[in-house]
């Protein structure tokens, strides 16, 4: 089974279409940082110009899903705007209306769910996607429109035990609601908990270590985190 992430008006048959947005082809409406599907069923992901319009821990939370439910070895199918050379673009834009489609380019459009909230860099891409437990097999720069650079990233999913189980604790928190999409530095503060915990050999002693940080937040991560752990 493959996934088309974020479809918009591009239906792709022999793919499951999900989208946000209620007035799009999707076959289910659902944001593509939060996948309600189970373990380990798709073989393919595509997210095609989707990512910019999700911000940067949405996109975390975006890799997290797709490891989840990719099957070992699946592939991730990812594309997004070049901001490199689309600032590049600019600064060489030889006139007023150059700079104005560069400037749709890096911030998206004004209707609901087309602003660019994060253009992602490719060395932080690929950062991303190591940090998520995929492997960048193929990165390609293209045109996406005239001056609209985009690039093209092939990831495979990489089996580890401690990525999935990272992906699980992730996936509670989406459950309970629990990420603060809204404050910034919540998110973050959860963001550097998650990557302070141990996934690879947990024992009683690294949950309890979780309630020295912030106690609201921490007590909650740790009883999610207990229960991915059996």
């Amino acid at each position: 089974m493959k996934l088309n992430s974020g479809c918009g008006l591009d239906y792709l048959d022999g793919y499951v279409n999900i989208d946000i947005d209620r007035k799009s082809k999707a076959d289910k409406i659902m944001p593509a940082f939060d996948l309600d599907f189970e373990n380990g069923i798709f073989e393919e992901i595509l997210a095609r110009q989707v990512i910019e319009h999700l911000g940067f821990f949405k996109t975390r939370y975006f890799m997290s899903e797709a490891y989840r439910t990719l099957s070992p070895g699946g592939v991730l199918k990812i594309e997004t705007p070049n901001i490199e050379k689309s600032f590049e673009n600019f600064l060489k834009a030889g006139n007023s209306g150059e700079r104005e489609l560069v400037l749709g380019w890096i911030y998206g459009g004004e209707s609901e769910h087309m602003t660019h909230v994060y253009c992602f860099p490719v060395e932080l891409m690929k950062r991303l996607a190591k940090e998520s437990g995929f492997n960048v097999e193929k990165t390609e720069f293209y045109d996406y429109e005239y001056l609209r650079p985009a690039v093209r990233y092939l990831m495979i999913k990489e089996p580890s035990a401690e990525k999935f189980r990272k992906a699980l604790l992730r996936r509670e928190l989406l459950n309970l609601h629990f990420p603060k999409w809204g404050d910034e530095s919540a998110m973050a503060e959860q963001e550097q908990l998650i990557e302070r915990l141990e996934f690879s050999c947990l024992e009683e002693k690294d949950v309890k270590k979780i309630y020295g940080f912030n106690p609201a937040f921490s007590k909650a991560v740790a009883a999610v985190f207990e229960e991915t752990s059996h």
